[in-house]
């Protein structure tokens, strides 16, 4: 069975995607250098690379562009993309036995329970660059957040992490995991 947070933090995504409007397409991001189209067609080619895992074919050896990735239309991009990797999604494939960056070995159903991370992240990334107010998914913080502990140290020391910021003794999950990658909820 697919995780219900992986669908709820696509769902989540989903809804910030559409709400873009036409002209935000190239305002800069949090992520540095990327605007809005750039965190788009990343998520969407992470999407791809779990349809990728799921029919057990090789991961692509480079980052693709992430504009050409996203395509002229974003969110008819996404919807395309999402449908063919549900798809991809089966009993079969959700119990393969996957190779992650750091060595781990995993299910893909147990890397799929850690995604939301991700997904999460680069929905307030994406509401940043639009001009969205972006509250995340309060069910899915709180695993997210121990995920980002575990993963943060090792994305840091592999140059995918910028310096975690401070926040204050009683900042809120959402504020604690933007803080871990670098951003500020502020």
């Amino acid at each position: 069975m697919v995780p219900e947070g992986f669908i709820r933090a696509l769902d989540g995504f989903e809804a910030v995607l559409v709400a873009v409007p036409p002209d935000r397409w190239l305002s800069p991001s949090p992520c540095e250098g990327w605007c809005a189209v750039d965190v788009a067609g990343h998520v969407i080619a992470g999407l791809l690379v779990v349809e990728h895992r799921a029919a057990g074919r090789p991961l692509p050896e480079a980052d693709p562009d992430w504009r050409e990735t996203a395509g002229e239309d974003p969110a008819a991009t996404w919807r395309a993309v999402r449908a063919n990797m549900t798809a991809a999604l089966t009993p079969d494939a959700l119990s393969r036995r996957i190779r992650l960056g750091f060595g781990q070995e995993v299910a893909l159903s147990e890397w799929l329970e850690q995604y939301p991370l991700e997904l999460l992240v680069h929905t307030w990334d994406l509401g940043q660059a639009t001009g969205q107010n972006v509250d995340l998914d309060p069910d899915l913080l709180g695993p997210a957040l121990e995920t980002a502990r575990r993963f943060a140290p090792q994305g840091r020391e592999a140059g995918m992490l910028g310096p975690e910021r401070t926040v204050p003794d009683n900042a809120d999950a959402q504020s604690r995991l933007l803080a871990l990658f670098g951003r500020s909820a502020q």
